[in-house]
C-alpha cells in the first residue's frame, strides 16, 4: 500500500464522519450564540432578524455538510 490509498482510507474513515460530528457542534453553538445575543437585546425586530439569520446559517451549515458528504460517498 502506499501512502496516496493510506491517506484516502484515513479520510474516508475517520474525517468523513467526523464532518456530521462538527456540524453538530456547529449549529449548536450557533444556537447558543444566538440566545446570548437574544437575551441582551430587547429590540423585537432585532430578535427576529437573529432568528432569522441562524435560521439560514443553520440551513446552509446542514445543506453544505450533505451536499459534500453525498459527494465523498459517490466518489467512494
Amino acid at each position: 500500500m502506499d501512502i496516496t490509498t493510506i491517506l484516502q482510507e484515513i479520510f474516508i474513515v475517520c474525517i468523513i464522519p467526523l464532518l456530521g460530528v462538527l456540524t453538530k457542534y456547529l449549529i449548536s453553538w450557533i444556537e447558543i450564540q444566538k440566545e446570548n445575543i437574544k437575551t441582551h437585546n430587547e429590540s423585537e425586530l432585532t430578535n427576529k432578524y437573529i432568528d432569522l439569520l441562524a435560521e439560514t446559517i443553520e440551513t446552509c451549515v446542514i445543506a453544505t455538510n450533505q451536499t459534500y458528504v453525498e459527494s465523498l460517498k459517490k466518489r467512494n
